[in-house]
């Protein structure tokens, strides 16, 4: 479904080029752990995002069973700690899956704060991931590298990457 990519605040040349170039890279992707890292890779380079992140959900889709990230090397990663579950701003998408833009994260009324050794992170998009009807996780992104906070643009390249990431994902999970 590419009718975001038609409204006014379309991706970008380049983001478009990306997106087109993905979903033929995704499609094709049949190890599974691979496509996850490849859809954290590109919704990176696709957002301008410092650090992304996946969760899976859990099969009573009430909380995150898996937390994979972008953009944190392995030394921070042990510094933070255990993985989120999806409480604060990451659960506002488990409880309500529509994508979530925000300037600063530690201003939504449901932020907590960041635990010990987590890096600074103030801009935020969050999307669903669906398969079918059903919510199967969520992409976040983080720390817009060239601008303030993320653009409606990057929303919409983020909501057609999570579109062909779940098609990918239920390809390869049959």
């Amino acid at each position: 479904m590419l009718a975001p990519v038609l409204m006014s605040k379309s991706p970008n040349d380049e983001q478009l080029r990306r997106l087109l170039n993905v979903r033929k890279t995704l499609a094709s992707e049949s190890d599974y752990e691979r496509l996850l890292e490849r859809v954290l890779e590109e919704g990176r380079a696709i957002t301008g995002a410092r650090y992304a992140a996946l969760g899976v959900l859990d099969q009573e889709r009430v909380e995150l069973e898996r937390f994979l990230t972008s953009g944190v090397d392995a030394g921070t990663r042990g510094a933070i700690g255990e993985p989120p579950r999806g409480r604060g701003v990451l659960g506002v998408l488990v409880l309500d899956p529509r994508p979530l833009r925000l300037a600063d994260v530690a201003e939504h009324p449901d932020s907590y704060g960041f635990p010990a050794g987590h890096p600074p992170m103030r801009s935020f998009l969050g999307v669903p991931i669906m398969i079918g009807s059903e919510v199967w996780g969520n992409l976040y992104f983080a720390e817009k590298e060239d601008a303030r906070e993320f653009s409606e643009a990057d929303e919409q390249a983020a909501v057609i990457l999570a579109e062909w990431a779940a098609k990918a994902i239920a390809n390869v999970t049959e």
